[in-house]
């Protein structure tokens, strides 16, 4: 069965958006020209067989995406309206109403044996959390403090260990895998 790997960039003092929901800033890496981050963006879209977003994030990326939105797979966005799939080639976003379990049950069936990629925004990646449904978490964790913004993670209602997999540390960014051990 594949796994949902919950997948954001953070600021180090843990806000996914500042207080003016300036991105550049947190995305620095995904324009950085090293070698090491080019390598972590390639696995953008080579490692999901699909993706989780929030409708929030959706918007966001219409713009700036235009006609050819970095994904490669089918995007299930969580919503409260239900409304007809939106096809803009590679990717097929697709509205789900019934919330985070419902969203990841039916992205892990698209993705087939390809793991399911929790891409933000913050509030989603809050619900799969709390859901136990995060087996990886992937923080993308850029080397700026924002002071203010929107948190990633708040309350959680669970207790959980980290295992670390994987740290990359490139010019202003630092790239941590974690498997995710849900305590009792």
């Amino acid at each position: 069965m594949s796994d949902v790997v919950l997948n954001m960039t953070v600021s180090v003092d843990g806000f996914a958006t500042g207080p003016d929901e300036d991105l550049e800033r947190l995305h620095r890496w995904i324009f950085a020209e090293s070698a090491e981050d080019a390598e972590i963006r390639a696995e953008f879209a080579a490692e999901p067989g699909a993706y989780v977003m929030g409708m929030g994030m959706f918007r966001s990326g219409l713009e700036p995406w235009g006609d050819a939105p970095p994904f490669p797979h089918p995007v299930f966005v969580l919503s409260h309206t239900e409304r007809e799939p939106l096809v803009k080639p590679p990717a097929t976003f697709t509205f789900v109403t019934g919330g985070i379990e419902d969203a990841v049950a039916r992205a892990r069936a698209a993705a087939g044996e390809r793991d399911v990629w929790v891409v933000g925004g913050a509030d989603v990646c809050r619900q799969a959390l709390a859901a136990g449904l995060v087996g990886e978490l992937r923080l993308h964790v850029a080397h700026v403090l924002l002071g203010d913004g929107l948190p990633l993670f708040g309350k959680l209602p669970l207790p959980a260990d980290l295992e670390e997999v994987r740290t990359v540390t490139t010019p202003g960014m630092t790239h941590l895998t974690f498997r995710v051990a849900r305590n009792a």
